[in-house]
């Protein structure tokens, strides 16, 4: 059962991958990992924001928001994900200035809402990053 989990998830990287040109290393648990000149941030937010897209597409795609379980729908089809990638993100700590501002991106859903300055994960980052105590 190992081999088949670990060989569907290098399966389902193959094709993304092999347009970037790109060989994934693959753990025995089957995450696969980013490239060496990525950080594990960037490659959360790269596919936090293509659920994004993809949600927002399916939405205005369909009439699936009108039905009485639309909110189960789309949380089963993207933001369970998408939530899980944004809890993962927000526990990794920055390496980067990118990683920041992927995080950034992710905390204000793309600079539609603002995160709380006093509560705010990102926040309090953004504070230790600069040395600034609470």
């Amino acid at each position: 059962v190992l081999f088949r989990s670990n060989r569907r998830a290098l399966l389902k990287a193959i094709p993304a991958v092999a347009a970037a040109g790109v060989v994934p290393a693959v753990t025995l648990s089957g995450e696969v990992l980013p490239p060496e000149d990525e950080t594990r941030i960037i490659a959360l937010f790269r596919r936090h924001q293509e659920l994004v897209d993809q949600a927002a597409a399916y939405g205005n795609e369909t009439l699936i928001l009108d039905a009485p379980d639309a909110e189960e729908i789309m949380d089963r089809m993207f933001y369970n994900e998408i939530f899980a990638i944004e809890e993962k993100m927000m526990s990794i700590p920055c390496k980067t200035p990118g990683d920041f501002a992927a995080k950034m991106i992710v905390a204000t859903s793309r600079g539609e809402v603002s995160s709380d300055w006093e509560e705010g994960e990102i926040w309090a980052e953004a504070r230790a990053l600069v040395g600034m105590m609470t």
